[in-house]
């Protein structure tokens, strides 16, 4: 039996490939003012008709059959984690500021089974920017220089940990790819936003299209195993990062060995129906997520296989 993974590629491409089908992402921002960052991610990830909401009316719908549904599923934060720079690096690239905000979006795309195994995940983390501009020292340093940061007392809390320093992936490990600036470029083409890659003087840019796109089809964004016994640098800070967003009060009992699949069974259990897609973090710290749910109703044996990885990451714990 061919791997779930390799299913749903071979799926996803068929339907991919088919004319102006990559501009619908693009689409998704049709409609939203785009002259305030927080404004115009709030707007996609929560607002009728536009952002998540379209791409569940438009994509969705054509990507589900008998063998695989999809859903994209939000969570608005509004108050997002401040970092703080360990002084090795503020030394070695100075900025104003001791640090700054994490990021402004998540985007995390799952693809389950109906025993709510997860045998692939990628995604990305984004700061946002208006125009294709960098004004703050300190935020260009964290994205594109820094092997780490220092994480606020309060998201350790309760989680019995007390290392507050995470590294971050190096450029070997895809970092450019992990990393990235949202451009939303108001003043250009109503719906040209660009995912650009770190470093920023790489000057290499792809549309929002082209990152959905090849974020699903799993050439894009950074791969990570949530069930990793000894979680790699993205790894653990995509636990960190789902970790602030799983105390959103789900309306399921929530299923799966992982935060992530708490997240998606707890919230967004149905994948073929859209009329719950997004929720609202009221209080404590989080990132704008967006949610990109592949699910098969068949169960399956084998999990965690990425054949992008040349590593071995995706070993049980029980193995």
């Amino acid at each position: 039996m061919p791997l779930l993974y390799d299913e749903f590629i071979k799926h996803y491409c068929n339907l991919s490939n088919i004319n102006k089908f990559r501009r619908l992402y693009e689409h998704a921002w049709d409609g939203i003012p785009r002259t305030n960052e927080v404004d115009a991610i709030k707007s996609f990830l929560l607002d009728p008709k536009v952002g998540i909401d379209f791409l569940n009316a438009s994509v969705s719908k054509k990507i589900n059959n008998s063998k695989f549904n999809m859903k994209f599923a939000s969570i608005f934060c509004h108050k997002k984690p401040r970092v703080l720079r360990t002084h090795y690096n503020a030394s070695k690239n100075p900025g104003k500021r001791p640090g700054c905000e994490l990021g402004d979006l998540f985007v995390l795309f799952l693809l389950m089974d109906a025993s709510d195994n997860i045998h692939y995940s990628s995604g990305a983390l984004f700061q946002a920017k208006l125009e294709p501009k960098l004004d703050s020292a300190t935020q260009r340093h964290l994205y594109d220089d820094d092997d780490g940061f220092i994480l606020p007392k309060n998201l350790l809390t309760g989680r019995g940990i007390t290392n507050s320093f995470r590294k971050m992936p190096t450029y070997s490990e895809g970092r450019g790819n992990a990393l990235r600036y949202l451009i939303l470029n108001p003043k250009v083409l109503k719906n040209h936003v660009q995912a650009r890659h770190t470093p920023w003087s790489n000057d290499y840019q792809s549309r929002w299209s082209t990152f959905v796109d090849n974020l699903i089809s799993g050439t894009d964004g950074l791969a990570l195993n949530l069930n990793a016994a000894t979680p790699n640098a993205w790894e653990q800070i995509a636990h960190d990062l789902l970790w602030m967003i799983n105390s959103v009060k789900k309306n399921k009992p929530p299923r799966g060995n992982n935060v992530a699949a708490n997240i998606a069974t707890g919230l967004f259990n149905n994948y073929a129906s859209y009329e719950r897609y997004c929720v609202e973090l009221e209080e404590g710290d989080g990132i704008p997520t967006m949610l990109i749910i592949a699910h098969s109703p068949e169960p399956y044996e084998e999990v965690h296989i990425n054949p992008f990885e040349k590593r071995d990451l995706f070993k049980s714990e029980s193995s």
